[in-house]
């Protein structure tokens, strides 16, 4: 059965540029809300950031300068402090601290002309902030970066990523700045509780996935250390008592993050009751612990109650949300409608927004899941298939990571291919997310486990759907890419191939990626000088010979994370041995361009991977 109504019309690129997304939801302990969210501008070429503010009494309120951003309210729940750019200009470049008591305009309290890495409050006085401070690793003219630590650089932040760190706590009446750590190399999470600042911090800057968690005294700003060798992802304080979001690298970087009690030691919550993937506290709900909690596609909200978890928002994808003990406020999405916040009291869910209701007039196709086995192994997969009797070409889509996952969210690239007629494949092979953790685990397993389960999939489809096997695509993003390289250097089945912003060749990744020097090692095993072998098995660039499916590689000039010279490595290395490639390289943007860019970026891609595909599939046979 297909979600189909004759009268909607088809979903276009227009209607991808025109998709608010929501990036946090805050509920105040009075029950009010603040969603923080970002909408196209495609004439402005931008993408606005909002604050839109509901009151317990349902009345609304928007900041609209299109740079806001990070809502946070007051314990006392009157006001809220958020980041801004809204003063910023070409002499004044920066990010602001600003607060909001509801009524009148937005007031500054404090600008950072390097921005703010997080902000959060103390108490109903001053608020937490960490600040980026880089001007020790530039020329006075700007004229060479210097560096004596990792990362060099880092993705979607800056070309410089040894930032020093300063935490400050800020008093909102009088804009006081007080120092309370200076000069740390790099703070994962933060949170106060107590009187006391908490924050995390990597106990050797060449692993920062081993952590140790500190402790200020803020009244003579004395540290000490409570846990070592963690790795901490989230902190907060429930109660006067600290929870933490972590894990003991278990399966290295690939480990879920569990829920634990932080006192004088660390105790695990959630370990040896539920093997998921843990990725947000939300706060007090019923007296209970609110969780986002990654589960088979799933992104569910469950509660953590007398030693166990109960599931309350068990359906679709829940992007954020937070709770304030009396309701949950969260962002949703389903496969076939877009991201929308809801209230839920207990009993009951009401939809709160509207920003995507235009998708009710527009043509969308419910995915089909299916489940195989491969070697005792459960393997998820979804089909699209458009309507129609027609043999469908086919697209198989490769999600990031490895540890991303495909499910039950809304994925507009995939409902633009089906409204051109194709069938649209995917699956959560070895290394996904929302499973057990050792299903995450695919270190030195790259492009072999992974790579067989997607192709049992793939012809499970084609065995038992009506698509044209003759006429088949495969593309990816990241880890996608990496594993679309992968794919045409091991089969021959595809008759074209779009790789975006993926790993051809893991030995200068080592070098060149920001997270490379860590990453690759635990990954991949080792560095290149004690596993130069692996290296070279694990690298797609290495099998070109066997390349005849055509290429389009796709990248952006300020991705740090897999640098170009990963694409560079495959077009080179076809063109040199007379395969097709063709490389587009867009002259901005981040490892995330595909999502965070610029509108006009954004269209470009699209339209260049539809005409691609286009090219050489349609009315071929």
């Amino acid at each position: 059965m297909y979600a189909l109504v004759l009268s909607k019309r088809s979903f276009t690129i227009d209607d991808i540029l025109n998709l608010t997304t929501i990036n946090e939801v805050k509920i105040s302990s009075k029950g009010n809300i603040a969603i923080s969210y970002t909408k196209p501008d495609v004439d402005k070429n931008k993408n606005l950031n909002f604050i839109h503010i509901i009151m317990n009494n349902m009345k609304e309120a928007f900041l609209t300068s299109g740079s806001d951003s990070s809502p946070r309210w007051s314990p006392d729940g009157e006001k809220i402090a958020f980041l801004s750019r809204r003063e910023e200009s070409e002499t004044t470049k920066g990010q602001g601290i600003y607060l909001y008591n509801l009524n009148g305009e937005p007031r500054k309290i404090a600008w950072f002309k390097n921005g703010v890495i997080q902000l959060d409050w103390f108490d109903d006085n001053n608020l937490i902030a960490i600040v980026p401070n880089n001007d020790k690793f530039y020329d006075e003219d700007n004229d060479y970066y210097y560096s004596d630590r990792l990362p060099f650089w880092k993705d979607d932040s800056s070309l410089i990523g040894n930032y020093l760190y300063t935490i400050y706590l800020i008093n909102i009446h009088s804009g006081h700045l007080n120092e309370i750590k200076t000069e740390n190399n790099y703070i994962y999470a933060i949170s106060s509780c107590n009187g006391a600042i908490y924050y995390s911090t990597p106990i050797d800057f060449r692993d920062p996935n081993k952590q140790k968690l500190v402790k200020i005294n803020i009244e003579n700003k004395e540290e000490s250390i409570v846990l070592e060798a963690f790795s901490i992802d989230y902190l907060t304080c429930i109660n006067n008592t600290l929870y933490a979001l972590m894990h003991n690298n278990e399966i290295g970087i690939s480990s879920h993050l569990k829920l634990y009690k932080i006192d004088n030691n660390a105790i695990c919550l959630s370990c040896n009751k539920i093997d998921r993937n843990i990725v947000s506290i939300l706060g007090e709900f019923l007296g209970s612990i609110a969780l986002i909690v990654y589960d088979m596609g799933y992104s569910k909200i469950m509660i953590y109650k007398n030693d166990g978890f109960e599931e309350v928002i068990k359906n679709g994808y829940v992007i954020a949300g937070s709770s304030n003990n009396d309701k949950l406020v969260y962002a949703y999405t389903e496969p076939i409608k877009g991201p929308e916040v809801y209230l839920y009291d207990s009993k009951t869910s009401y939809q709160l927004t509207h920003y995507n209701e235009y998708l009710n007039d527009v043509k969308l196709y419910e995915p089909k899941h299916e489940v195989i086995n491969v070697n005792g192994k459960r393997i998820d997969g979804w089909i699209i298939m458009p309507e129609g009797s027609d043999k469908k070409p086919l697209i198989l889509f490769i999600h990031g990571g490895p540890k991303g996952f495909y499910g039950y969210n809304f994925y507009p690239e995939m409902q633009l291919f089906a409204s051109n007629n194709y069938a649209i494949v995917y699956a959560n092979p070895t290394g996904s997310d929302s499973y057990e953790e050792k299903f995450a685990d695919i270190r030195g397993k790259y492009g072999e486990e992974d790579f067989n389960e997607l192709m049992q999939f793939l012809n499970y489809v084609i065995n038992n759907y009506n698509v044209d096997k003759e006429r088949m695509a495969v593309t990816g993003i990241s880890y996608g890419g990496f594993m679309t390289n992968v794919f045409i250097t091991k089969t021959n089945l595809f008759k074209a191939a779009v790789s975006e912003n993926g790993i051809a060749d893991w030995i200068s990744d080592y070098y060149a990626s920001d997270i490379g020097y860590w990453f690759d090692i635990d990954q991949i095993g080792k560095t290149p000088f004690d596993n130069l072998e692996e290296y070279l098995k694990k690298s797609p660039v290495y099998s070109i010979k066997n390349v005849t499916t055509p290429l389009l590689l796709i990248h952006s000039n300020q991705d740090y994370r897999c640098f170009v010279d990963q694409s560079l490595a495959m077009h080179v290395s076809l063109l040199m041995n007379n395969k097709e490639s063709r490389l587009i390289l867009f002259t901005k943007g981040s490892h995330g361009h595909s999502s965070k860019a610029e509108p006009r970026h954004r269209r470009k891609r699209y339209q260049i991977k539809l005409d691609f595909i286009n090219e050489k599939l349609k009315n071929k046979s």
